[in-house]
């Protein structure tokens, strides 16, 4: 898939191969830890932030609940409101977006962001996770991350680049568990969602 500009894309090679004589088949593989469906930590963005390994499983698994916001291009406090407003409670959203639609092969820079207000809303409503299929939940061309921030100073984690495209709003289990890289500032995920 596309990766951000810049970043390393995604290489695999094999370090031992059957066909060449060796008894196994063995491949390496060379990416970003931003990489496809990713968690961040906040070493991503604060210099002497919380690595990835340091951040506890359980926030990665439990009741998470997905919803549309297709339609929009910043995901303001209003838009959670009104997406949320018959969900009593939950720690967990997810917000599929109009990323969900694009080439895989294709970067785009015009993704949905997020507002610095609506994680202040959602950190009120007690959620400790979001999840985006966007590639970042600031704008792409933000330099200050301001969003990342508010997300850290509320305790809150976040997933980016999940695959949402088939994925109906609704209450669903999330499974999501980022390698365990230590001292790292991401990790990528292999996310599942169980449907309740």
């Amino acid at each position: 898939m596309a990766v951000w500009p810049g970043d390393q894309a995604y290489y695999h090679f094999w370090t031992s191969e059957m066909r060449q004589g060796a008894a196994a088949n063995v491949s390496a593989i060379l990416l970003s830890v931003h990489t496809g469906t990713h968690a961040d930590a906040p070493l991503h963005f604060i210099p002497n932030g919380l690595s990835i390994d340091n951040i506890p499983l359980e926030v990665f698994v439990g009741p998470a609940v997905v919803v549309d916001c297709s339609n929009v291009d910043v995901i303001s406090p209003d838009v959670v409101e009104d997406r949320l407003k018959d969900v009593a409670q939950v720690q967990r959203v997810l917000f599929r977006t109009r990323s969900s639609l694009r080439d895989n092969f294709a970067w785009e820079v015009d993704f949905p962001y997020f507002l610095p207000e609506t994680i202040d809303l959602l950190a009120e409503r007690s959620v400790v996770l979001i999840g985006t299929d966007a590639p970042s939940v600031d704008p792409f061309d933000s330099e200050d991350l301001p969003v990342h921030h508010r997300l850290s100073e509320k305790g809150i984690v976040n997933l980016e680049n999940l695959l949402l495209k088939d994925v109906e709003p609704g209450s669903y289990q999330l499974f999501a568990l980022p390698l365990k890289l230590e001292g790292l500032d991401g990790a990528p995920v292999r996310a599942i969602l169980v449907k309740d």
